[in-house]
């Protein structure tokens, strides 16, 4: 497995390959010189996978995209994925949109500037836009720009508040820690 050699991972805006989900029709690998099978629906690989006893591991044809994405995880997984969100051009939005998304007035949409990102055009972060990646398809090269802390914490909330995820035992953790910290001294 390679590393990204230019810096930290997390909080960093970087150029990766990014399949999009596998979705109905399914096309599936049929081996060298076969064109791939269609598969309809999910349920007839469900109900195949479940026949065989459990996981079947099939080879999906799936689009992918060359895009730059906003690097969540520090260190790679024990499977060498990092979580990422992928990044939306404001031009796909109306003039109303786009400036609601420059004020950071819209929880989905995290405004990155132009002068802070080396990106093609002016983005945001799509809250709602999780993807795992991993390591090995995402460019060593310095990244497009970082966010700050101050800007990990406010789309940290955003995620936590878009995907419903309980952080109360991150919080009394945290607390704990800071009034061990606090007695000691």
């Amino acid at each position: 497995m390679s590393s990204v050699a230019s810096g930290r991972l997390a909080g960093s805006v970087r150029w990766a390959v990014v399949p999009y989900a596998p979705r109905p029709p399914f096309r599936l690998y049929a081996g060298e010189g076969h064109p791939p099978i269609v598969v309809e629906r999910a349920e007839t690989i469900i109900a195949s996978a479940r026949q065989a006893g459990g996981e079947a591991e099939l080879t999906y044809l799936v689009p992918a995209k060359t895009r730059p994405v906003l690097i969540l995880s520090e260190t790679p997984s024990e499977y060498g994925e990092v979580a990422a969100l992928r990044l939306l051009r404001l031009s796909k939005l109306s003039d109303d949109k786009q400036e609601r998304v420059r004020r950071q007035e819209d929880e989905l949409l995290f405004h990155l500037p132009l002068d802070r990102f080396d990106l093609p055009e002016e983005s945001a972060v799509m809250v709602s836009a999780l993807v795992r990646v991993h390591v090995d398809v995402v460019d060593p090269g310095p990244p497009l720009g970082l966010i700050d802390d101050t800007e990990s914490r406010i789309l940290g909330d955003r995620i936590i508040r878009f995907y419903q995820l309980d952080a109360r035992l991150v919080v009394e953790r945290r607390l704990r820690e800071l009034a061990r910290r606090r007695t000691e001294r």
